[in-house]
């Protein structure tokens, strides 16, 4: 019986191919469009996420403080990289930064300058696996002997007028208070003209030691601001954040896992403890945080005018189509269908149609996305930030597409079904009446 549907259901579709085009069409095109805009606006946030865990050194960080406000020497944070590599998943990158924000810094090349501001020192050997994330349009990462390598964005480069190999200055204030030169060689020029990376250059770690003064008796300590610790597999959910605090907890005097860096910032350390905190990727930019909400509900108000079109539309137009049907609806009730069956029967023509519209929506908007994507759109001041390379980065979500996708299909089936509810009660006599 479903076969003898499905097969009447088809004959039917084809047949009334003119009759059901403007219903296809809205089903097509309102798929198209949601999940284009989808695709368009988790590329979008996914690129803006990447460019934060490039320049926060991952997806979260671990930051510590003693009742002197002292958390910037690497021999009291052995044991919490100790720990973390233990704890963490094999794969996980966990490596160490000093953050240079404040003072004037500048790099100088051949008589040009250009202002930074931030100054990363890295451990580049330990932090491999983020920097392949970076978009390099000369150069990479290089592990050099005399630990003097230089990887900066390429607005700075073109100013500087600066390709690898070329030899840059960096002057820089101490801890001294006096300003400090540092030689640099450029070995990477990558491509950010964002926020994030335009003007923050990243430096071998022991060359920003020599910056900031710590040589002779300070030569033997590490200034470090922070933890940073990777995952290349993907951004670590919620729960694995909380998995981690709970076994550091175990170890350490942990400051309680809070998503709202103020809140740590406004803590008092207790007299003789030192204090650690993880501070998620997410607690460092709370105003993009909030501009990627506001993405992702301008995207959900537009889903569900979609969805409303499309279910509304569709039944809407059905309900009219089957009453044109009245005799065809009254002959089957004639040769003996039930109301059950006849809704069956119109039931799988929608469903049909819903399947080959949401099908080729879905096709348009692959194409339409992979078209947008060839489109170099670094030109647009400011909107770097939220792309890759200088191009969109759509990005498909299966179980997300298929979510929406689901709505769509119970939405308008169930507009259909309550259409049909009394439709497919008339009587042979009502509907060559309803004829006449």
């Amino acid at each position: 019986m479903k076969s003898l549907y499905l097969n009447f259901a088809v004959k039917s579709l084809v047949s009334r191919a003119r009759q059901y085009r403007s219903l296809f069409s809205v089903c097509a095109v309102g798929v198209c469009v949601m999940l284009f805009v989808l695709m368009i606006t988790d590329g979008m946030i996914d690129s803006m996420t990447e460019k934060m865990r490039q320049y926060y050194g991952g997806d979260f960080m671990i930051l510590g403080d003693d009742a002197n406000g002292s958390m910037d020497y690497l021999d009291s944070y052995n044991d919490m990289i100790a720990a973390l590599k233990e704890i963490l998943p094999a794969d996980t990158q966990v490596s160490y930064r000093y953050k240079k924000d404040s003072g004037d810094k500048s790099l100088f090349f051949e008589g040009v300058s250009v202002k930074q501001r931030s100054i990363q020192g890295v451990v580049f050997s330990d932090e491999k696996e983020l920097f392949k994330k970076f978009n390099f349009v000369e150069g990479g990462i290089e592990e050099r002997p005399s630990h003097d390598g230089l990887l900066l964005s390429k607005p700075a480069a073109d100013k500087l007028g600066v390709h690898i190999g070329d030899d840059v200055l960096l002057l820089m204030e101490s801890v001294y208070g006096n300003q400090n030169t540092v030689n640099l060689v450029v070995t990477g020029i990558f491509q950010d003209s964002s926020v994030f990376g335009m003007y923050t250059s990243y430096i071998d770690f022991q060359a920003l030691k020599a910056g900031l003064g710590y040589v002779g008796e300070l030569a033997e300590s590490d200034p470090i601001d922070k933890i940073c610790v990777y995952y290349p597999s993907g951004t670590p959910s919620k729960g694995e954040l909380s998995r981690v605090q709970s076994e550091l907890e175990k170890r350490f005097d942990m400051f309680p896992l809070s998503y709202d860096k103020s809140a740590w910032q406004d803590f008092d350390t207790p007299e003789g403890k030192r204090v650690f905190a993880l501070v998620p990727l997410s607690a460092n930019v709370s105003d993009l945080q909030k501009l990627s909400m506001a993405l992702r509900a301008i995207v959900a108000m537009i889903v569900i005018m979609l969805v409303i079109i499309i279910s509304v539309g569709i039944s809407s137009a059905f309900r009219v189509i089957v009453l044109k049907r009245a005799v065809e609806s009254g002959t089957f009730r004639a040769l003996g269908m039930k109301p059950k069956g006849l809704m069956a029967l119109y039931f799988t023509e929608i469903l049909l149609l819903l399947l080959s519209g949401s099908v080729t929506g879905f096709a348009a908007s692959l194409a339409a996305a992979r078209i947008a994507s060839n489109y170099n759109l670094s030109f647009v001041s400011g909107f770097d930030l939220f792309l890759t390379g200088g191009y969109l980065a759509p990005v498909l979500h299966p179980g997300e597409a298929f979510f929406l996708l689901g709505i769509i299909f119970v939405t308008t089936l169930g507009a259909v079904l309550f259409t049909l509810r009394k439709l497919v009660h008339v009587s042979p006599v009502g509907a060559l009446a309803t004829v006449t």
